[in-house]
């Protein structure tokens, strides 16, 4: 973590970074998380940039759930609440016994997963019943501790259940803001240093939130099939960067 306390070129460019992945989140539902993941993990031990990530994301969480509040589908959101915090649990539990470079595998091989699990995927769209959205937050509780970017995943699936753009980023921003809120804690938990890291976190914070405004207007100017194009955009080029 010294090279981004001592060098201010990596520590701005991780600002602008977060600025440009919050506006990608808004537009596309899902991604800039990821991205912003990847990029801090040149430089930060992941033991340390997953809490710092999940405090910025939770930032962005916010502002896309303020400014799409009234698009949020509740009948996919409390049951996806119910048993997120025992996945939390049990994940805090598996983190502290992995190594970083353990957790830098496992987030390349989660990447993977997404981009392989959207190309196997049937064309035609299958509603999802609410009841495994139970279970699905409990797999959210745990992979968010161990990899952080768990959004993509959760865009392909949510996607069957809707069709509005606006709905679809609202929805996922609340389960990204619920699920980042109970990470902070359990990290906070196991005696997680949040404070030392303030000189990167709090500039990011307007970042992220001035990304995600700009991101939601820019979203009411693209159609559904731009959209999309975008959104498969983004997971393409996650693969990529994890290969190359």
């Amino acid at each position: 973590m010294d090279v981004i306390l001592d060098n201010y070129l990596i520590t701005i460019s991780i600002i602008i970074v977060s600025f440009f992945t919050a506006m990608i989140t808004s537009l596309a539902g899902a991604g800039g998380g990821t991205i912003l993941l990847a990029y801090m993990l040149q430089f930060i031990n992941p033991l340390v940039a997953i809490p710092i990530h999940g405090t910025v994301q939770l930032t962005s969480n916010i502002a896309r759930v303020f400014l799409f509040r009234k698009y949020l589908v509740w009948k996919l959101i409390i049951p996806f609440c119910i048993f997120l915090p025992f996945g939390v649990y049990l994940g805090l539990t598996i983190f502290q016994n992995l190594g970083s470079q353990k957790i830098k595998f496992l987030i390349g091989v989660f990447i993977i997963s997404t981009i392989v699990f959207q190309n196997l995927k049937k064309n035609k769209k299958v509603t999802i019943p609410k009841n495994f959205y139970y279970i699905l937050g409990f797999f959210t509780g745990v992979m968010n501790m161990l990899v952080g970017v768990i959004a993509p995943i959760l865009a392909i699936i949510i996607r069957n259940n809707l069709t509005k753009k606006e709905e679809i980023v609202g929805t996922l921003g609340f389960f990204g803001f619920i699920g980042n809120l109970i990470k902070i804690i359990g990290f906070m938990f196991i005696g997680f240093n949040f404070y030392e890291y303030l000189t990167l976190i709090l500039p990011m914070i307007p970042s992220t939130i001035l990304g995600s405004w700009v991101g939601q207007i820019l979203l009411f100017k693209i159609d559904e099939k731009t959209f999309k194009v975008i959104f498969d955009a983004i997971l393409f080029l996650l693969a990529l960067r994890l290969l190359f």
